[in-house]
């Protein structure tokens, strides 16, 4: 996976930007996948925007990523579900955690769904974000 991302360096979130990832956090923690990929999307070009550094972007994008995931898995879109599998994990593989969130335990919880393409036996509504310090909920 490389060299980890140093996660001490990282801004806190503030204003509007933080508004938009709790916005996302709270639609993608009660299954809406679809409105937390757009209110991260925002957040996203929000940081393109202030020219942000680029491993925090490719974070955003990762994690609009991990909700595309789920709704292809809900979706039943093996070929969807396949392929965000390899950018999530091109795009998160570094993180330990982020903004409170555990992203490397997230990341392992998205594999699982990656792996279960195909079979459908995990239900993409049960999941939550692992947040810091909190038990992995199966």
């Amino acid at each position: 996976m490389g060299e980890a991302i140093d996660t001490s360096e990282i801004p806190h979130l503030d204003g509007e930007e933080l508004a938009l990832w709790e916005a996302g956090l709270e639609d993608f923690d009660h299954g809406r996948y679809w409105h937390a990929h757009e209110d991260w999307e925002d957040l996203w070009n929000a940081h393109k925007r202030r020219h942000a550094p680029e491993d925090e972007i490719l974070f955003i994008q990762g994690m609009i990523q991990t909700a595309a995931l789920l709704l292809n898995h809900e979706r039943k879109k093996q070929r969807g579900v396949d392929n965000l599998t390899i950018k999530v994990n091109a795009k998160l593989g570094k993180w330990g955690s982020v903004w409170g969130i555990d992203i490397a335990r997230h990341l392992e919880q998205m594999n699982r769904y990656g792996d279960d393409s195909g079979t459908w036996d995990l239900d993409a509504q049960s999941y939550v974000l692992v947040r810091t310090g909190r038990e992995v909920q199966d």
